[in-house]
């Protein structure tokens, strides 16, 4: 017997498998031959019934097996709603939001090697999509793979140079590098472009901390308490880092500070403090930190 190609038997099983998903959830549904067009809102038990009676009308028209995928994905069948997508892909391989729903379906499923993959193959079709870009960085972080992503969110801040929430997603990751003295530039851009996002503030004056640059991340930290004054991430670090500076009187306040605002803090950070300074403080009621 003559074998197929590969890649014609890996075609061949996936229609198969959308064939079969397709007939099952017809003969469910019932059989129509109407092609309506969709209201905006429609509940996804009411899309995927009118696209499998699409499909059922023309199953080689990858539209209504998209809005199938797509009705499947909303009711949180990724099993299926995968399926469907491959399918699309069988009949227009070039689909690219196929490409990138079927990687959204996939990382929902944990497969990020496939959902990577996936991307990728949409980004050939449509270079430097944004929302694609921006998939793609997620499924790599979550993934462990933080050098791709940087460089996938030096692409999109190429693209991008102002948007807080993709440089802010960046500094994040070279953080994650421990490239802080990276990381501190493109935070202090994103503190630049919006004043108000305070939590850039501590993630700076952390690269500032882990660089030993006390000076500087106490000056950050300041800033950013002057912004959130509640700032809990702020205020515990400032407790942390008065201790540090040797500032003992100092961080004793920015302790009471905190238990006034009900911030659990270290009892080994305490414990030091309490050695460091001499004084017993203000005793407070250390727990540890969840």
């Amino acid at each position: 017997m003559k074998m197929q190609p590969k890649h014609i038997q890996t075609r061949r099983r996936a229609w198969g498998a959308f064939c079969a998903l397709a007939l099952v959830l017809a003969v469910a549904a019932g059989c129509a031959s109407s092609r309506e067009k969709k209201p905006e809102n429609v509940p996804p038990e009411k899309r995927l019934k009118q696209a499998i009676k699409d499909v059922k009308h023309d199953p080689k028209d990858p539209v209504p097996l998209y809005q199938m995928g797509n009705a499947l994905f909303d009711l949180q069948r990724y099993e299926d709603a995968a399926t469907a997508y491959q399918g699309v892909l069988v009949i227009a391989p070039n689909h690219a939001s196929a490409h990138v729903n079927l990687g959204l379906t996939l990382k929902r499923l944990n497969r990020l090697p496939q959902a990577i993959e996936q991307y990728h193959a949409a980004l050939v079709i449509t270079p430097n999509d944004l929302v694609t870009l921006r998939d793609l960085a997620a499924a790599q972080e979550s993934k462990g793979d933080l050098e791709d992503a940087a460089k996938t969110l030096d692409q999109l801040a190429e693209l991008q140079p102002n948007d807080v929430q993709i440089l802010s997603r960046q500094a994040n990751v070279f953080f994650k590098l421990k490239q802080y003295d990276v990381a501190a530039k493109v935070f202090d851009k994103v503190i630049k472009l919006d004043p108000g996002r305070s939590e850039d503030y501590y993630n700076l004056g952390l690269c500032h901390f882990y660089q030993n640059k006390y000076d500087a991340a106490l000056i950050t930290w300041l800033a950013a308490v002057a912004h959130e004054p509640r700032n809990r991430s702020v205020n515990k670090g400032l407790a942390v880092l008065y201790w540090k500076r040797l500032e003992y009187k100092q961080a004793w306040d920015a302790v009471a500070k905190c238990q006034s605002m009900g911030i659990a803090l270290d009892a080994d950070f305490l414990e030091n403090l309490r050695k460091d300074s001499g004084v017993s403080g203000l005793e407070p009621e250390a727990q540890p930190v969840k």
